[in-house]
């Protein structure tokens, strides 16, 4: 009767193989920044580009990069563990775990990074506060209240970010945002101090990681503010526009699964759901298909049908603008509003053994508050193994997508706002021993999630919600 949606780990991929992107666009992300210097380009791309800037003339020389970048990795859809079946939605923006219109998001850096790094994280994160009604407001170091988001620069991580809203799941120790930024170094700089020491071929990261411990602060600053745009753009709730329906003819042959498996180390499987699987035509919202949106991997003419191919896209396109707008209006409601809950303060989630009752009670402590459109809200707390996956069942009334659940369906009005289990205990849920399948002794975990049916779009179970507890025994 019910699916599922905890959507899977959804890396994201960069290219392997870039071409030049055009004058007009270098030249606005050089006045935005207020930089000019070389600026690296990938394998296949060696060419000069000569910029007349309103201070004089200036050259602009972009080469082939001779070390690959690093995978951008966010999770499209905060999963924990593994699934039994999958509702995959994608698309090109989720709006039902944007932010609201005018909110202020505080955002915080964990440990790491130089203040000269984050002032070009904060700048290009900020763009989009020019075409959104959102602010980023950035605060210290030892900031001790609640944040909405918090980035880690580092090595190790890769580039990720949770999407919109769903980085309320995780906890305040936690980053939400990541930046590998050895990935932002200057790579010619660095090769050439490195060919000025003799060595003339083979070389690495290691090695100029090494060369950014004695010489810092040297930054590919045009490909830094790709990837923090494209990050802050899915922390706002934007996915993927090479998801667009119909917009690419994939070749999915076995020339580019094995393109896959060497770039990214993805199996089939993995290449099907994060470049093959087109988006929800509803997530579209009516929007056009867009090949220059600072969202859309690059694609090579191997990868299609018909050669068509998408080159690297540095700066917010005129649609990435509009469709922020939209999603964040300055004056009324947006036109792009469905149905969503937000739960805030989220306490305790305990989990009681009732010899009386013999069976779980569930008492989660959070506030939930609606919108102006309500869908059906769903509560449901699943039961997963010692091994991370939900345990399965063939009940028939404590079931949810074929997975041992105890859920309960609450009517909510539309822009209210509701408190449980803070001043007193207003909601449980209970799950009877005899109801749960044969768990053999081994200890469980209870996954509490707050799903949402919005029919009127055909969009059934998303999540809007998401906790865990600790493993814990079970005695029947």
């Amino acid at each position: 009767m019910f699916s599922p949606y905890l959507s899977l780990h959804q890396p994201c991929v960069l290219p392997v193989i870039n071409t030049l992107h055009a004058v007009l666009e270098l030249l606005q992300t050089i006045l935005t920044f207020d930089i000019l210097k070389k600026h690296t380009m990938k394998k296949y791309a060696l060419l000069a580009l000569t910029l007349v800037i309103i201070t004089g003339a200036m050259a602009q020389t972009v080469k082939k990069s001779k070390l690959p970048k690093a995978s951008c990795t966010t999770i499209l859809g905060d999963a924990m563990f593994h699934q039994v079946d999958t509702v995959k939605d994608r698309g090109v923006l989720d709006n039902y775990h944007t932010w609201e219109p005018g909110q202020v998001l505080l955002v915080k850096f964990m440990p790491g990074g130089g203040k000269g790094l984050r002032d070009k994280v904060m700048a290009s994160a900020k763009q989009w506060e020019t075409y959104a009604n959102i602010v980023f407001k950035f605060v210290p170091d030892n900031y001790v209240g609640k944040t909405d988001l918090r980035i880690q620069l580092g090595k190790g991580k890769g580039h990720n970010s949770a999407v919109g809203t769903e980085a309320t799941f995780r906890s305040q120790d936690e980053q939400t945002i990541n930046f590998d930024s050895l990935y932002f170094a200057d790579q010619d700089y660095f090769i050439a101090k490195l060919k000025s020491k003799g060595i003339k071929t083979g070389f690495t990261w290691a090695m100029v990681e090494e060369e950014m411990g004695i010489d810092p602060n040297h930054w590919d600053n045009i490909e830094l503010n790709r990837v923090v745009t494209h990050e802050f753009g899915h922390a706002l709730g934007l996915l993927h526009e090479q998801s667009f329906p119909g917009a690419i003819r994939w070749n999915k042959s076995d020339s580019v699964y094995a393109y896959y498996k060497e770039t990214q180390g993805w199996d089939k499987d993995k290449v099907d759901f994060n470049v093959f699987e087109a988006a929800d035509q509803f997530y579209t919202n009516g929007t056009t298909y867009d090949p220059k949106s600072i969202m859309h991997y690059s694609v090579d003419p191997i990868q299609t049908m018909d050669g068509y191919s998408v080159k690297t896209n540095y700066i917010l396109s005129p649609g990435d603008k509009a469709v922020i707008a939209a999603l964040y209006p300055r004056t009324g409601t947006s036109k792009m509003l469905v149905p969503k809950v937000t739960v805030t303060n989220f306490g305790k989630l305990d989990v009681i053994n009732d010899a009386v009752r013999k069976g779980l009670v569930i008492r989660p402590s959070f506030d939930l508050q609606s919108n102006a459109k309500m869908g059906e809200v769903y509560f449901a707390a699943r039961l997963v193994d010692e091994d991370g996956y939900y345990v399965k069942t063939t009940n028939q009334y404590y079931n949810w997508g074929g997975t041992a659940a105890a859920y309960r369906k609450m009517n909510l009005l539309p822009n209210s706002k509701v408190t449980y289990n803070k001043a007193t205990k207003n909601f449980e849920l209970f799950f009877p021993y005899d109801q749960m399948p044969n768990l053999n002794g081994q200890k469980i975990i209870v996954a509490f999630a707050v799903y949402m049916d919005d029919k009127e779009n055909n969009q059934l179970d998303k999540l809007m919600y998401f906790s865990t507890t600790n493993p814990l025994s079970i005695t029947k």
